[in-house]
């Protein structure tokens, strides 16, 4: 037998991947990052959560500081009502301690817009479950630091309030500033305090009533908070200065004709 045809017994046969071997690779990947997928979104979602508490965290440090620089006082939500184009409003007041000073200028609005205030877990568009026709048409993004606001002051339902019938109030005033509502996640820069309007409307649907008419049909839902950006719940600070995340069903629990939370009224 020639020596160049015969087997080399050394050698091993080359081939490539069978349809089946290949079959096999694709179905193990595919298990893996079902696995993996989930896990990376969850990770997402915390950090844009730690974000927004981290901005959440710094107005209310610079609000503290404001109120330490006027005599114990918190910033009114604005000076008057109705605004003209000099009134003031809270963000601005606050613009020195957190942006620069003349971010406080009653025509500058880079408090507004700024990235500190800018809620990370918010998208581009509408939020959910809006009604309001204008505000189906909003473009700009969706989640913002904002007060929690309570119309004039007189009763006084929430810290932030537009000026003329009351004074600002004072952080002293408050007997638990760690259970009293500062800030939370918003549409824009405010959320309606639900005991000047009080709940009437289910906007999600899941049985308890989490907004009220007026303000789902002329604005957005659940008095323009953002409540479920964070995982199905919402970063909220306290007068004292602390931050934390709320569970949707907690926050907004409404029993008896009320809301529940203890953070919503500001002296229990």
């Amino acid at each position: 037998m020639n020596s160049r045809n015969r087997p080399n017994p050394t050698r091993r046969e080359q081939h490539g991947f069978t349809l089946i071997e290949l079959l096999v690779v694709i179905a193990i990947i595919a298990i893996l990052a079902g696995m993996l997928l989930p896990a990376l979104g969850q990770a997402k979602t915390r950090a844009k959560g730690a974000g927004c508490l981290s901005n959440q965290r710094q107005w209310g440090l610079a609000t503290t500081m404001y109120s330490n620089d006027s005599q114990d006082a918190i910033p009114l939500f604005a000076d008057s009502f109705p605004p003209t184009p000099s009134t003031t409003f809270w963000y601005q007041k606050v613009a020195p301690y957190i942006l620069r000073p003349e971010a406080s200028h009653p025509t500058n609005n880079e408090a507004y817009t700024t990235p500190v205030r800018r809620c990370p877990g918010g998208t581009m568009g509408p939020p959910p479950f809006t009604a309001a026709k204008a505000a189906l048409e909003q473009k700009g993004w969706n989640c913002w630091v904002g007060v929690y606001y309570g119309a004039f002051g007189n009763p006084l339902v929430a810290p932030f309030y537009y000026g003329g019938q009351m004074k600002p109030i004072r952080m002293s005033q408050f007997n638990k500033p760690s259970d009293a509502l500062m800030f939370l996640d918003s549409t824009g820069n405010h959320v309606y305090s639900p005991l000047a309007w009080p709940f009437d409307r289910d906007a999600n649907r899941d049985g308890m009533v989490d907004s009220m008419d007026g303000v789902l049909t002329t604005e957005y839902a659940f008095n323009n908070g953002r409540p479920t950006v964070h995982g199905n719940g919402s970063n909220v600070t306290l007068l004292d200065g602390h931050a934390e995340r709320v569970a949707f069903k907690k926050l907004w629990e409404w029993r008896s004709g009320k809301i529940v939370h203890s953070f919503w009224y500001m002296n229990d």
